[in-house]
């Protein structure tokens, strides 16, 4: 599936726990959706996704996300199985 990867930091940045949203669309509007701290968020982009981004891109991205807490990818492409077994949980297109 082609679509855009969003992830934002929910929970304040001086808290003990830091909480992401991570929200996976399709260009049809479908979207796959999960909350998850900081350790099983680096385990979705670094190994359970197949992000066409050399490690040294990841990084960079990853230490943006961290510092400013929100990163897109646009335009990536994803397979369906691998965000359900990444525990993103699917939500139909509204309309």
């Amino acid at each position: 599936m082609h679509g855009t990867l969003d992830i934002r930091r929910n929970s304040n940045v001086a808290g003990p726990v830091e909480v992401y949203q991570v929200r996976y669309e399709d260009l049809t509007g479908n979207s796959f959706v999960a909350s998850m701290n900081k350790e099983e968020l680096r385990e979705l982009l670094y190994r359970k996704l197949a992000l066409d981004l050399s490690d040294q891109e990841l990084d960079s991205d990853y230490a943006r996300l961290v510092r400013e807490g929100h990163i897109i990818f646009p335009e990536i492409e994803v397979r369906e199985n691998e965000l359900v077994g990444a525990g993103l949980r699917y939500l139909p297109a509204e309309g």
